[in-house]
């Protein structure tokens, strides 16, 4: 399928300047929260900690740029409320446009603040979880076939003695928040590791869906699935 062909609406941005809010991970916060959304300035700026005349300053620069629009206004004593959105549900910004040297630069520019705010959330759930500090660190583990788990954990694992079985249980007790961090090398065919792709893609689907529940809280989900050698 090509971009033309894709019933999704792409806006594509050879522009180098527009192409850089999206290509670079600080640029793309301010950008992020109005994509194909209603959103005000006062309510971005209060999500993401600056202060209102900031986050004008960045939605006057995007608006400048093409890649947002006032849909309504609201009027009231004195200035009137906006409200934008982005100028598209989707965008394309190719490898060409941007001031990338690589393709590992721009993954780089790309994702290296999510990557740093994932890592700020982990560090504040686990210092609210290590409850003592002797127990909190780094756990490796591994048997006859090499490494089994590389985990941060802010407790004791549950089973010293059978930690393949109990080292991660203690994340799952229920007065424990919904959390996971694990790196963890397994050995796949082809096969599987493709059901384990799809799999992955369709749980992600599931949980994305019930984004809508009442009550609900906010989660960063980070999927990553790579095969270490290069064959094919």
């Amino acid at each position: 399928m090509t971009l033309d062909d894709s019933p999704w609406v792409w806006q594509r941005l050879d522009d180098p300047e527009v192409a850089g809010v999206l290509a670079d991970a600080q640029s793309r916060q301010y950008f992020e929260p109005f994509i194909w959304r209603e959103r005000r300035v006062i309510d971005v700026a209060a999500e993401l900690g600056v202060t209102k005349n900031a986050m004008l300053y960045q939605v006057n620069k995007l608006l400048s740029l093409g890649l947002l629009e006032v849909t309504r206004s609201e009027a009231r004593a004195g200035r009137a409320i906006r409200y934008y959105r982005s100028s598209s549900q989707g965008y394309f910004v190719p490898f060409t446009a941007t001031s990338a040297e690589s393709i590992h630069a721009l993954y780089e520019s790309s994702l290296d603040h999510t990557r740093r705010s994932v890592l700020s959330l982990l560090t504040r759930a686990w210092s609210t979880l290590a409850e003592d500090p002797r127990w909190f660190g780094l756990y490796t583990y591994g048997d006859e076939q090499g490494l089994k788990s590389h985990a941060l954990l802010p407790v004791r694992p549950a089973s010293l003695a059978s930690p393949d079985q109990g080292m991660l249980q203690c994340l799952l007790q229920g007065d424990v928040p919904a959390i996971w961090d694990n790196t963890a090398p397994v050995s796949l065919s082809r096969e599987h590791a493709k059901q384990l792709q799809r799999e992955l893609h369709d749980l992600h689907v599931k949980y994305q869906a019930l984004h809508e529940d009442a009550g609900g809280e906010p989660y960063v989900l980070r999927l990553t699935l790579v095969p270490v050698s290069e064959r094919r």
